[in-house]
Order: C-alpha cells, then structure tokens, then sequence
C-alpha cells in the first residue's frame, strides 16, 4: 500500500519554495493536488514516510507562506495540519 506524506499550499509561490527548501535533504516531489483534497494552489509537495519528520521541521522554521501537511495511505487521507492550525 502507498504510504506518503503530502504538503499543500495557498498558492504555486509557496509550493516552490517548499520543494526547493526539502530537495537538498530528501525526495520532495512536486505533483498536482489529489481531487480529495481542496486546495487553493493546484500543486502540492510529496514526502517519503522517512523524511516526514525532519520536513515538518524544515517547513515550521522556514517556510513564511500557510501549508497544510495530509498523511496518505492507500486511499485514506488524514489531514494533519491545516492552513489556519499552525
């Protein structure tokens, strides 16, 4: 089963600029936003389950911009954080 974490944001700025932070420390893909899940901007960034922990800090200290952080698996989505929740 596909197991992955996956960052959104308000707009195609932010979702850059998260992939260019995460690149250099793990796999951070850009991808379109799943249709499950609203979101302002239509791409979001996709993390491996082992880089979780050290993107959310990465984002937390650096990012400026509003994300959001979903847990994938199969087809079960669990949102984590919301924009307005951090």
């Amino acid at each position: 089963m596909e197991h992955y974490y996956l960052y959104t944001f308000e707009s195609t700025h932010g979702a850059i600029a998260a992939q260019k932070l995460l690149k250099d420390r793990m796999q951070a893909t850009i991808m379109p936003v799943l249709r499950e899940i609203n979101a302002s901007c239509g791409i979001s960034v996709r993390i491996p389950v082992e880089g979780y922990e050290e993107s959310l800090q990465l984002m937390q200290d650096n990012m400026e911009g509003d994300f959001s952080l979903y847990h994938i698996e199969g087809k079960e989505i669990t949102c984590l954080i919301k924009e307005e929740e951090k």
